[in-house]
C-alpha cells in the first residue's frame, strides 16, 4: 500500500470505492434489535407492551431511552418509571428511530486502536451534535425537537464505512490527515445512501447528505436540515465571528446571541449530552 500512501487521498478514495464495489466493505445494515423494532412497528400490530418486551431484553438500551425520555431537558413535569409509558411518550416512530440512532453509536465499540480512536470521536461529536439540535429546536415553531435529535445522532452515519476500510488498511489508520480527509470526502454521500436503504424520511436523508453545506440558502420556514446544520458548526466551533456566511446560524439567531452567552444553553445541552453517553 506504500504506492498508495504516495498517492495521497485521490488513491485512497478510489481504493474505498472498489472495496465497496466488490462487497469487501459493506455498508452497514440496521442493528438487530433495532430491525426487529421497525419490524414489529411495521407489522400495526405492536403494542405498547409488546414494544416494551422486545426493547426491554436490551438493559443497556432501555435505561438510555428512559433517561432520554426523563431528562429534564426534555422539560417532563412527571418522571416517567415504566418502560411502555416512556414509548407512549414518544411515539413508536420516535421509538423506533431513537432505538436505531443509540444502537448506532455501539459501532464504536468494535474497533480499537487509532481507528477505534478516532470512531469514538465521532460518535462523541454526534452526541453533541444531537443535543444542540434538541436545543436549537426546543424554541423553534415548526421543528420537531426530538427528530432533531435523532438527526443529529445519525447526521455522520456516512463515516462507519470509511472507518470500516481504515481498520484494514494500517498505513491510513495511522495517517490521521489522510483519514480525516477521506471521511470529510465521503461520508455524506454514504450517509444518505445508508438512509435511503433502510427507508428513512426523505428530510432525514437530505441531513446526512447535506449537512456540511454551511451556505445553504432557502425560502420558507427553518427546517431540519437547518438545525443539524447550525448544531454542527457549533459543536466543530467553526464560528469565530460576524462575517461566517452560514444562513443557519442566522435563523436560529447564534451569530449575534451565541450559545455561550445564553443563559441555562449549556447547562441544558451538557445535561442531554451526559443522558445520552451514560
Amino acid at each position: 500500500m506504500n504506492e498508495c500512501v504516495a498517492g495521497g487521498s485521490l488513491a485512497w478514495s478510489t481504493l474505498l470505492q472498489s472495496a465497496i464495489a466488490r462487497g469487501e466493505i459493506a455498508l452497514p445494515g440496521l442493528p438487530d434489535l433495532a430491525l426487529r423494532v421497525r419490524q414489529a412497528i411495521a407489522s400495526e400490530s405492536a403494542t405498547l407492551d409488546s414494544l416494551a418486551r422486545l426493547i426491554a431484553a436490551d438493559a443497556v438500551l432501555t435505561t438510555r431511552i428512559m433517561k432520554v425520555v426523563n431528562a429534564a431537558a426534555l422539560r417532563r413535569a412527571t418522571p416517567v418509571s415504566r418502560l411502555d409509558r416512556a414509548i407512549g411518550a414518544l411515539g413508536f416512530n420516535l421509538t423506533n428511530s431513537l432505538v436505531t440512532g443509540l444502537c448506532l453509536l455501539r459501532q464504536t465499540e468494535r474497533y480499537s486502536g487509532a481507528v477505534g480512536e478516532r470512531l469514538r470521536a465521532h460518535h462523541e461529536h454526534a452526541i453533541e451534535v444531537a443535543a444542540i439540535a434538541h436545543y436549537l429546536a426546543q424554541s423553534t415553531p415548526g421543528l420537531d425537537e426530538q427528530e432533531a435529535l435523532l438527526a443529529g445522532l445519525i447526521h455522520d452515519i456516512g463515516a462507519l464505512p470509511v472507518f470500516a476500510f481504515a481498520a484494514r488498511q494500517s498505513e491510513l489508520a495511522r495517517d490521521a490527515a489522510a483519514l480525516d480527509g477521506l471521511v470529510a470526502r465521503h461520508h455524506p454521500s454514504f450517509g444518505a445512501r445508508i438512509l435511503v436503504e433502510w427507508h428513512f424520511p426523505e428530510r432525514f436523508v437530505a441531513v446526512a447528505a447535506e449537512h456540511e453545506h454551511a451556505d445553504r440558502r432557502h425560502e420558507g420556514p427553518t427546517d431540519l436540515l437547518d438545525v443539524v446544520i447550525a448544531a454542527n458548526l457549533q459543536s466543530r466551533q467553526r464560528v469565530q465571528c460576524m462575517e461566517v456566511d452560514a444562513p443557519a446560524l442566522e435563523r436560529f439567531n447564534l451569530i449575534a446571541d451565541p450559545l455561550a452567552g445564553r443563559d441555562g444553553a449549556r447547562a441544558a445541552i451538557e445535561a442531554l449530552h451526559r443522558t445520552l453517553v451514560a
